[in-house]
């Protein structure tokens, strides 16, 4: 008889894990970029009373009696639909229109002084697996001259190398990129943090540029490292003096400095996985690669690097097993707004009376089981 009652137990329990759930989700309804999780339950464990059996010469087969214990919990899955765009009037403010992620994470390692650079020391991301994904693109500028979020993570994309041919050479030497029109940019394939150019110091000869304008660095195509200059300090030369930063449907970002320079920052890089419901969530609307939900794969909205491979110099040939960097889908990137939560209230308040209902049921069969032993014990009076 007690069977019952421990089926209620599991029920409750899976309710309450229910109910956990569309608290949350309630909770950020106003929270930009939330994905509200989706709970199911299925049953639990079975006793056998009777097994069936398979009809004979002179009897017809019967069929197997069971008593179940309850109900578990399933699944949780996250409901990863796009939101709407929220209007937020902020330039550097961004919206995913379209599947993918942004790219964050923390400056990447740097050589020491007097250590040779390597592909694992070159300022570069080199497994993208490492990043974290997010569909929140609160951005704004650090003191350095990075593209940060709210928590201080750095956005990753590329970033203009200095003026080569429109084939696709890198230039030997610091300078100004080719121009602003995008599809003439020698663009790094190595993911990076996004930050402003550094600015020239003042000229030692002629035709060096003008001090204070923007200096692109050059490549070293065997282990990617970026190049200033001898004369170049990039911590404290870092081009602060930007105004009217903006962003088109392609995540690339430019600028016009004080003195009237368009300068191009660089192109916010997309993140994407085959499974997205198979990502972790971590608190702050961060996503985390791995397990059930693949590989991240890099691409730029509107394939503005072209027929580029990551982490491979432009120029280069691309060895065997080298990721192409990929147009993003559909993707498009909208400045001025932040994705809005997708809770959608009237489905969690009809989710939280069903799901009080069946709490409500649950307690009912413990108290009917509890009158039912009560009435087996006072039996023997």
């Amino acid at each position: 008889m007690t069977g019952s009652m421990y089926a209620a137990i599991a029920g409750l329990q899976t309710h309450m894990q229910k109910m956990n759930v569309i608290g949350n989700n309630i909770a950020n309804a106003n929270t930009a970029g939330f994905k509200p999780g989706v709970t199911t339950f299925t049953e639990s464990m079975y006793t056998s009373l009777k097994t069936s059996t398979a009809g004979g010469d002179t009897m017809g087969g019967t069929n197997a009696a069971q008593i179940g214990y309850g109900s578990q919990l399933c699944t949780i899955d996250i409901s990863m639909s796009a939101g709407t765009p929220s209007p937020t009037n902020v330039n550097s403010h961004l919206y995913l229109n379209g599947s993918g992620f942004f790219l964050v994470g923390p400056k990447p390692t740097m050589p020491e002084e007097g250590e040779e650079a390597t592909e694992a020391t070159n300022g570069a991301q080199m497994d993208p697996n490492q990043l974290i994904l997010k569909r929140v693109g609160n951005f704004t500028l650090d003191k350095d001259g990075y593209l940060v979020d709210a928590a201080g993570n750095c956005v990753y994309g590329f970033m203009p190398l200095a003026a080569g041919d429109t084939e696709g050479a890198v230039s030997d030497e610091p300078g100004a990129a080719t121009n602003n029109a995008n599809k003439d940019i020698v663009w790094d394939t190595y993911l990076r943090p996004i930050r402003i150019p550094v600015a020239a110091p003042a000229p030692e000869a002629d035709g060096d540029p003008a001090e204070g304008s923007a200096i692109y660095p050059s490549i070293d195509a065997d282990n990617g490292v970026l190049d200033y200059g001898d004369d170049m300090d990039t911590e404290n030369r870092v081009k602060l003096e930007s105004v009217d930063l903006s962003f088109d449907n392609n995540g690339v970002i430019t600028a016009v400095t004080k003195d009237g320079e368009a300068i191009t920052i660089g192109a916010i890089a997309i993140g994407s996985v085959r499974n997205p419901n198979g990502l972790t969530k971590e608190a702050e609307g961060y996503y985390r690669a791995g397990g059930n939900s693949g590989d991240v794969t890099v691409g730029v909205a509107g394939g503005v690097l072209g027929d580029r491979y990551l982490n491979v110099a432009p120029g280069e040939d691309a060895p065997d097993g080298a990721d192409a960097i990929d147009a993003g889908g559909e993707t498009k990137i909208i400045s001025g707004y932040l994705e809005s939560s997708k809770t959608d209230i009237s489905t969690e308040f009809a989710d939280l009376i069903t799901t009080q209902r069946g709490f409500q049921a649950n307690t009912k069969i413990i108290t009917v089981t509890d009158e039912m032993l009560s009435d087996l014990v006072s039996m023997k009076r």
